[in-house]
């Protein structure tokens, strides 16, 4: 195939992309002039329509070096956009399709890939990390990373769901398995996982209690506004001793908990007997002291989680599309403002998604 929207060659045309040269922190940051990429046989060139911000983001610029293939460099897993160039081997697809990027990129052939655990493939690699992403004009992607937006959802909101979505949703009914008779604590609740988790928690499962900590008041109507309900502010009070009080001393049945940190040993301590803590981030921090006995008095379990499977992101998107779960999006900044999304986040001013928009 190898078609093009114009018709001409786009190998040697260049684009525009918020990337760094060096680490250190958000100021590192730049917009660049770099060629545009090239669709190899089995992948597509995707004209992006926007790209949202993840706190992997910062996590790239301040200390994944290690995992940085060339620089420049430039982040952004969370694409949306339309397919502009065809590699030579893609079907199925055409150009101008409305597509939705899957940002875990697997081998396929591992003894994980051949059971759908494609998280825990051995060759795993994810957009904004070990592949360029989407703060750019254009990326490939393979074509088997594609999944279609439908025609009457908005194009530059689908880039506000596949990390955060897939993620929150994996953790919570992949790997946690929650049940619509538990009482659930989400733990750093107003980041894009966190209002994902809120309505994978209520509006699919339809969990007994969901609580949720938050820093400001602000934020708290926000949270109850979404579906939470009974919110704790940890600036003012220790939510493991609320949790105790609200459930008379019993806990709660599962605790979500990105944050990590100083939040580590409260979060085991707001569990019930036997009840589960889940792990998919450590935005605080991911060395937490720790408190080994309650793992074995109470019988807890610890469960990790990593993104997603084709299948978990296939699946939370069905519940997007027909609206049971809306992507929540703060802000959207065109891409020559990078330097304010970002600093947005790390700022922790975020209640839902911030996206670089190019339309």
């Amino acid at each position: 195939m190898g078609e093009t929207v114009s018709g001409e060659s786009s190998r040697e045309r260049m684009m525009h992309a918020v990337g760094f040269h060096e680490h250190g922190d958000i100021e590192k940051f730049q917009l660049l002039e770099v060629k545009r990429p090239v669709p190899t046989d089995d992948e597509v060139l995707v004209d992006v329509a926007a790209a949202a911000l993840n706190h992997q983001d910062l996590f790239a610029v301040r200390e994944l070096d290690h995992y940085v293939p060339e620089y420049p460099f430039w982040g952004g897993g969370d694409i949306s956009g339309r397919i502009t160039e065809l590699g030579e081997d893609v079907d199925g697809w055409s150009i101008g399709d409305p597509v939705v990027v899957n940002p875990a990129v697997t081998c396929g052939e591992c003894e994980f890939c051949i059971q759908g655990e494609h998280s825990m493939c051995k060759h795993y690699q994810v957009y904004g990390e070990h592949r360029k992403g989407g703060f750019a004009e254009y990326v490939t992607v393979p074509a088997e990373n594609l999944e279609r937006v439908p025609e009457n959802y908005d194009l530059v909101t689908a880039a506000a769901v596949p990390l955060a979505a897939a993620t929150a949703w994996r953790a919570l009914s992949t790997r946690g398995q929650i049940k619509p008779f538990e009482d659930v604590l989400i733990v750093g609740a107003t980041g894009g996982v966190g209002t994902y988790a809120i309505q994978i928690a209520k509006n699919v499962f339809n969990v007994n209690t969901l609580y949720a900590t938050t820093s400001t008041e602000e934020k708290a109507e926000f949270l109850r506004d979404i579906g939470v309900d009974h919110v704790i502010n940890y600036t003012e009070e220790n939510f493991d001793e609320r949790i105790w009080e609200m459930t008379n001393k019993r806990g709660v049945d599962v605790v979500y908990n990105n944050v990590g940190g100083n939040t580590w040993v409260p979060a085991m301590r707001s569990l019930r007997n036997g009840g589960r803590l889940i792990v998919s981030g450590a935005t605080a921090g991911p060395n937490p002291e720790t408190e080994i006995r309650l793992i074995f008095v109470r019988q807890l379990e610890v469960i990790g989680s990593t993104q997603n499977s084709r299948k978990d992101f296939q699946e939370v998107l069905e519940y997007v599309w027909n609206g049971t779960i809306e992507p929540i999006v703060q802000e959207a900044y065109p891409l020559e403002e990078f330097d304010r999304a970002f600093s947005k986040m790390a700022n922790r001013e975020l209640h839902g998604k911030v996206l670089l928009s190019q339309e």
